[in-house]
């Protein structure tokens, strides 16, 4: 049995690689439930790898399949880091040529502004990746340039507000057009500043969902709540962002949640239920992130 709703939909963050933690699906069964569902496309993120490689072989081994899948780098430690050759790598990892990663994010839980909020142990927090207040630096504006030239995604990762305004203003000096930013527990005052930039937004179905009152793991062994948002404020946010310049996402693949196709369905009723028009909705979960991702 097919769910309407999720016809011509697009699921950007989707967490069903492997992981240290346990998963609610794999790879395969999300393709075949996407497609079931004619979705049009799906990416792959994953803290542990550039998951470009994941989507180009999907692509191989699926020829007729008629979803789009596709991946990207967040520079987390397992994944290489936060440094110009991993993202230069990630750029072409794929079996055809200028398939490579469609996305790159910045650190989104080996931060020094998560880490504070994890109460990790000095040693960790001092290791982690921020944006110094003066600027980032020139490794970090040498990924910016490679963005730029790309012209892929920029994905701000789980930075402090002022940091993530930072790199973004730092962003569009460099020539970075496309910037998505993870917004979900950002106060009004700061999607207000950020609209000035001209980013797009993403909310996730993760972050007002159960999951935000387990601890797990994300990145290491240690189990950690991550900050949620209530409806109440997400429909503020949203409005304030304007649904012209937000993203909807899933962030499912943890074992306590639904699966990604059931967990993004359930979200876009939320949504719905929330007073957003059926036009506000489908860019919301159609046209912007095939614009932004460069999908047609």
């Amino acid at each position: 049995m097919t769910i309407k709703i999720l016809e011509g939909t697009i699921d950007n963050h989707i967490h069903c690689c492997p992981h240290i933690n346990k998963r609610s699906t794999d790879i395969f069964e999300v393709i075949k439930k996407a497609e079931q569902n004619r979705m049009y496309a799906i990416g792959l993120m994953d803290n542990f790898s550039n998951t470009s490689g994941y989507a180009s072989l999907v692509k191989k081994s699926f020829p007729k399949l008629k979803l789009k899948v596709f991946g990207g780098l967040i520079m987390e430690p397992p994944s290489g880091g936060v440094n110009f050759e991993n993202a230069k790598i990630a750029l072409n990892y794929s079996y055809f040529n200028n398939d490579g990663a469609k996305f790159i994010s910045f650190p989104t839980h080996h931060t020094r502004h998560i880490a504070k909020l994890e109460k990790r142990k000095k040693n960790y927090i001092k290791n982690c990746f921020y944006v110094p207040d003066k600027g980032p630096t020139l490794e970090t504006i040498k990924i910016l340039k490679l963005i730029a030239q790309k012209n892929i995604v920029l994905n701000t990762g789980h930075l402090s507000a002022r940091e993530t305004i930072n790199l973004i203003k730092c962003a569009k000096k460099n020539g970075v057009k496309k910037i998505l930013v993870p917004s979900n527990t950002f106060n009004l005052n700061t999607i207000t500043e950020l609209k000035k930039y001209n980013v797009k937004f993403e909310f996730s179905y993760f972050f007002i969902s159960k999951a935000t009152d387990i601890p797990l793991t994300h990145v290491d062994g240690e189990k950690h709540k991550i900050q949620g948002t209530n409806e109440k404020l997400l429909k503020i946010l949203i409005k304030t962002a304007g649904p012209k310049n937000v993203i909807l996402s899933s962030d499912c693949g943890v074992s306590i949640l639904p699966k990604p196709h059931i967990g993004f369905s359930k979200f876009i009723n939320h949504i719905q239920k929330l007073g957003f028009s059926k036009k506000e909705i489908e860019y919301m979960i159609k046209i912007n992130s095939k614009e932004l991702f460069n999908l047609k």
